[in-house]
């Protein structure tokens, strides 16, 4: 098979952001006119109401993303770059990794969900089973965003339309020379649900950076080649069977040959109403930015705020 050339990529990415686009008339329309007629509870009902309480309350943050805290997780080929500084030191595979996400509401409409918010989403990987080099942080990914989010409750053919985000997103490692990775995009989401299932579809456009004219230059792009790894969108898909719950997250670059991309499964059963255990599963490029363009293999057991 033929490799696909640069133009088409960037008009496929642009293609699928205005597909997506397109669910925006109706959520707006939704929430103007509800749909009466009664339908069965949705997945998410009782977190949003939640979301709802916490973004009235003028001292509180709310949930974004997954929170939680994975002491032990084995990763196939960590990468050693930024840690290591002789041959005589090595990375353990095994070390912990947490996220913490949340976001906070710049102006909110009348019903205290939609509106402009800033969110904030930190993940560490640290070597803290790694006494012989001092158990460094391995690498740490921040990503602040801004984005707009319509909430809305219309429900067709069994299916609620929960959601549709539109925002800006910077994601880097606060790294310099060539250790350092950064990028920013364009997204648009949508989120959908049923009775005991969700439904997640994220695209997005990278903004272009001048090449590199000296690699050790703090000035031009780190990462040109990113979305060959990561894509231009993620896919996700949550159940809930009994007292599990399920979450996959799925990239891709949407290429026929030089396929490449991620599928993430999350695994949780609580402990009591405020805590999860969860079981994480990743396999392809991504894992960190430090190894987007490195394919990576992790598992992992912990603990996670209640996220569904």
């Amino acid at each position: 098979m033929r490799t696909l050339h640069s133009p088409f990529r960037v008009n496929l990415g642009n293609i699928i952001l205005c597909a997506l686009l397109l669910p925006l008339s109706f959520i707006i329309a939704a929430q103007e006119h509800p749909d009466p007629e009664a339908s069965p509870k949705s997945i998410l009902d009782d977190r949003q109401d939640s979301d709802s309480k916490a973004l009235s309350n003028p001292y509180a943050i709310s949930q974004y993303r997954q929170n939680y805290l994975l002491p032990f997780t084995y990763a196939k080929d960590p990468n050693p770059i930024g840690v290591i500084d002789g041959e005589s030191q090595t990375l353990d595979n095994f070390e912990a990794k947490y996220q913490i996400s949340m976001k906070l509401p710049i102006h909110l409409n009348s019903d205290n969900q939609s509106g402009l918010f800033f969110g904030f989403t930190a993940v560490s990987f640290w070597q803290v089973y790694n006494s012989a080099i001092s158990k460094p942080f391995r690498e740490t990914n921040y990503e602040p965003e801004i984005f707009y989010s319509w909430q809305s409750n219309l429900r067709m053919l069994g299916i609620e339309f929960n959601q549709v985000q539109l925002g800006l997103n910077h994601q880097s490692n606060g790294q310099t020379g060539l250790r350092s990775r950064s990028w920013n995009r364009l997204y648009t989401s949508a989120l959908f649900s049923d009775e005991d299932s969700i439904y997640y579809i994220k695209a997005w456009y990278r903004f272009k950076e001048d090449p590199k004219v000296d690699p050790f230059s703090s000035n031009g792009d780190d990462n040109p080649d990113i979305t060959h790894y990561l894509g231009h969108m993620e896919i996700g898909y949550g159940k809930k069977v009994g007292k599990f719950n399920v979450l996959a997250l799925v990239t891709n670059n949407l290429k026929t040959s030089d396929n490449k991309g991620s599928i993430e499964l999350n695994i949780t059963y609580p402990i009591n109403s405020r805590y999860d255990v969860l079981l994480q599963y990743f396999n392809g490029y991504g894992d960190s930015l430090i190894d987007y363009n490195r394919h990576q293999q992790r598992i992992g057991l912990g603990v996670q705020l209640k996220f569904l």
